[in-house]
């Protein structure tokens, strides 16, 4: 088939339980709205850095009974990512480190802690 690439325009969510070693899906849902929205293998390695690091500052260490709730959205050239988590009493730890390497691979991003709610959004656009 020679047909251009059609993106699948939808919001795709994905719940996980509040803990690390649930991280690796969120990498790989990110992985694949990265490639729905065709960005280069290095944007989408970029991408999944970005969550990676987004969702571990609301997680964190200690394993946690909330869940986890991403939003993927694909569209050609651009990928956004929104998760969240109840606050349950720990503050978001965002470390120097990790908001240069966030900075440095996604467009857009925000991290907000308002008592009630944990969340993080990011948009991550095709350099190409």
């Amino acid at each position: 088939m020679n047909s251009p690439r059609q993106v699948d325009e939808g919001a795709v969510s994905l719940t996980v339980p509040a803990r690390p070693e649930y991280l690796r899906l969120v990498r790989l849902a990110a992985a694949d709205s990265g490639t729905r929205a065709d960005l280069s293998i290095e944007d989408v390695e970029d991408l999944r850095i970005a969550v990676d690091e987004l969702t571990y500052a609301l997680v964190g260490d200690e394993p946690a009974d909330e869940l986890l709730t991403l939003t993927y959205n694909a569209s050609p050239g651009l990928v956004e990512i929104e998760g969240s988590i109840p606050a349950a009493g720990r503050p978001v730890d965002v470390d120097e480190v990790s908001k240069s390497i966030i900075g440095a691979v996604v467009d857009e991003h925000e991290i907000v802690d308002d008592g009630v709610t944990r969340r993080f959004r990011l948009t991550k656009r095709s350099r190409m």
